[in-house]
């Protein structure tokens, strides 16, 4: 057993599939299997589960997996000591709900200058709990009240929402929710701030599906929404209709997969985005994520 044997199986664990494992080490998936096979046949011990959701370590892998990971640790800080080159962050991919990733590229672009070593991806993913969940994501910027037991991460504060329209456009009939963005994200307490489906369809609304698609709606003068309160507050060009209705309050969260400790250029991010987020949202940055630290 050597080194790449354990790098194999961090990239397995972290990705949550063989796939997706495969292209992070610019090898075929058949490539991760046989060499997951190769480690679990030198141990003596399986490694892994498989379920519908993918690889998922067994009690044994876990104790690999922390080995692995304190072994990753002691290579990152020789190289730093030496002031040699690292190998490359695996890229982390982002999903918002309803797209709302988007609302924060300024944070995002600031991390990327900081760590230029460390690539990231936004998704057009409406639900990130579904991402996260089947491993399309690795980091969810997710508006929940409370995160599904199999994730972990920070609530970063609570959002409201507020009714917005273009200042001076005079009276405007309200935007809606399509009916994509209802199937992605059913009977949501947040989404419940402008009307969706069926009720938007009848009153011949004009709908979005996204969160960016509404709120640049609202910008242009289409209609009036139901905007998240630290983004209209901030457009000159947008006039607050009523206050806030706390019934469409939503906690805001950082999360990412409980069982697939993060990447280190995953942990760099959270990190960076538990401080830069509360801050762009006005309230005070939670306590550290321990895995998030620990990656």
């Amino acid at each position: 057993m050597d080194w790449s044997d354990l790098e194999v199986f961090l990239a397995a664990v972290r990705t949550g599939s063989y796939t997706a494992a495969g292209r992070q080490l610019n090898v075929n998936r058949t490539t991760i299997g046989r060499r997951v096979d190769a480690l679990e046949r030198a141990l003596g011990v399986p490694l892994f589960d498989y379920t519908a959701l993918g690889p998922a370590p067994t009690a044994a892998g876990a104790r690999v997996l922390a080995a692995a990971e304190a072994i990753e640790a002691e290579i990152a800080a020789m190289l730093r000591a030496l002031e040699a080159p690292g190998p490359r962050q695996p890229t982390v991919r982002i999903a918002g709900s309803a797209g709302l990733a988007t609302e924060f590229l300024p944070e995002i672009a600031a991390f990327r200058r900081a760590h230029p070593d460390v690539a990231v991806e936004l998704l057009e993913e409406l639900d990130p709990l579904d991402a996260l969940t089947h491993r399309r994501a690795d980091l969810a910027i997710a508006l929940v009240r409370t995160p599904p037991l199999r994730m972990a991460g920070v609530q970063l504060g609570v959002l409201r929402q507020a009714p917005y329209a273009r200042r001076g456009a005079g009276a405007l009939p309200p935007l809606g929710w399509g009916f994509e963005f209802g199937a992605a994200i059913p009977g949501g307490q947040w989404a419940s701030a402008n009307p969706a489906g069926d009720a938007a369809l009848e009153a011949g609304l004009a709908t979005c599906n996204s969160w960016p698609q509404l709120k640049q709606a609202a910008l242009a003068g289409l209609g009036s929404a139901a905007l998240w309160c630290f983004v209209g507050d901030a457009e000159g060009s947008l006039e607050r209709l009523a206050e806030p209705d706390p019934r469409h309050d939503s906690p805001l969260w950082l999360l990412h997969r409980a069982k697939a400790p993060p990447s280190p250029g995953l942990a760099r991010l959270m990190a960076h985005l538990a401080l830069a987020l509360p801050t762009r949202i006005g309230q005070p940055a939670p306590a550290p994520d321990p895995a998030a630290e620990n990656g």
